[in-house]
């Protein structure tokens, strides 16, 4: 199947669906301990994207037919935002070249940008485990409320990092890989079929595939750290209702609904590949359960926790390098 062939009927139902909602205003004022600065003024009024939009060079999908894809995907996320919210965070979403899936799906993302000298650079990802449901809601919830906000820190989010797992609804992409062991750590080749087989006894949920960074998806993430070159990133998971942090010693921060937890890394896993192999921190984040978000509100409170565990560590960071 084409990407042009399962966009089509997408498209046509977003097109009946419309894009003349009005924006819903924010009414609450960000607070200086938030991840805001100021609060710049919203449009009145959403844009469709633009039908002559330019070509993808190696996707092959236009950036309308990649909004269209994105609104079609966020609407079904579990509580779900309004189709007004969803069409101007969806107006704003970017897609690299060669960033499809293995089915030829757009893994599209969101930037925001900082005007603070030398922000810390965050990358945050969620749905690489496609039956992880709710990773995806909070990731856009984080993705619409920065749309408010002028942040202390410059984000890059993933909301959809493995889209034909979420069609689907499995832990594994189209190829039955899991993508969070896919990463080219450097034991991959020594270690990760190796502990596949001999401490996961070889659980399909659990293959890592049959090379380092062989799948699309991983690739397209890879391109996205290469690129962005991020200081920080942050991996939302379901289901296991914790904080694990892999990088220097920092304070515990305060979120009693996930308690702080260290679970480890594993060969081909993002935390050993980018803390242990290139020394940047990452912190996954475990929402509890997997069937949704009952309150964004308090979720809201975690991103900007995670943006100061961020500015934390990267100051440990670079005091460290400044002394070495």
């Amino acid at each position: 199947m084409t990407s042009r062939t399962w966009l089509g009927s997408s498209l046509l139902v977003l097109l009946v669906w419309g894009c003349n909602g009005s924006v819903d205003q924010p009414t609450d004022s960000p607070s200086e301990l938030t991840e805001a600065k100021t609060a710049p003024k919203k449009a009145d009024t959403v844009k469709a994207p633009v039908k002559t939009a330019k070509v993808e060079p190696e996707s092959g999908l236009t950036t309308f037919e990649t909004r269209a894809y994105c609104e079609n995907q966020l609407s079904r996320l579990p509580n779900a935002m309004k189709k007004a919210e969803i069409q101007r965070l969806c107006s704003e979403v970017e897609l690299k070249e060669s960033c499809v899936s293995k089915n030829g799906k757009p893994i599209f993302h969101f930037n925001r940008i900082s005007k603070r000298k030398k922000p810390q650079r965050i990358l945050v990802k969620s749905l690489i485990h496609g039956d992880e449901l709710a990773s995806g809601t909070v990731a856009a919830s984080w993705m619409a409320r920065l749309q408010s906000l002028s942040p202390r820190n410059t984000w890059r989010v993933i909301p959809i990092s493995n889209p034909d797992g979420w069609e689907q609804k499995t832990r594994q992409n189209a190829n039955g890989v899991d993508l969070n062991r896919n990463f080219p750590s450097k034991d991959w080749e020594e270690l990760a079929l190796k502990w596949w087989k001999t401490k996961k006894r070889k659980d399909p949920r659990r293959y890592p595939g049959p090379s380092a960074a062989s799948e699309s998806e991983t690739k397209c993430y890879i391109a996205h750290i290469e690129e962005f070159d991020p200081d920080f990133i942050i991996s939302i998971h379901t289901p296991l209702g914790l904080l694990d942090f892999d990088g220097p010693k920092i304070p515990a921060p305060k979120f009693k609904p996930l308690p702080w937890q260290s679970l480890g890394t594993y060969p081909g896993s993002l935390g050993r590949y980018m803390w242990k192999d290139k020394n940047v921190p990452v912190l996954t984040i475990e929402l509890r359960g997997s069937n949704g978000v009952n309150s964004l509100e308090s979720f809201d409170h975690l991103q900007d926790i995670s943006g100061t565990v961020a500015i934390q560590a990267g100051r440990l960071l670079n005091s460290s390098a400044n002394r070495n």
